[in-house]
């Protein structure tokens, strides 16, 4: 199942059950807004769930503009980007 980020330009939508939890887009969103690769300072938030699986929730803060840096360097396609489509 699909969540969307409704911010500002085309959305970006997440498919939790695509992700790995590599922190790839963490890592790409915090530097794009801090210039530093640190998750803790990142628009999208990855938290693993509990259970034995490796499940994993995508939320998106307020700080998120929807620029689509996390879906363009997401390498499991968990997170889309959806240019030029507007909003879902």
């Amino acid at each position: 199942m699909a969540t969307t980020a409704h911010r500002t330009g085309p959305p970006v939508l997440a498919h939790a059950e695509k992700c790995t939890g590599c922190l790839i887009c963490q890592l790409r969103c915090s530097f794009r807004f801090a210039r530093e690769f640190n998750p803790s300072r990142s628009a999208i938030v990855i938290d693993r769930l509990g259970g034995e699986g490796n499940e994993y929730a995508i939320a998106f803060t307020p700080q998120c503009d929807n620029c689509g840096i996390c879906a363009r360097f997401c390498p499991y396609e968990a997170l889309t980007w959806t240019k030029g489509k507007g909003a879902a």
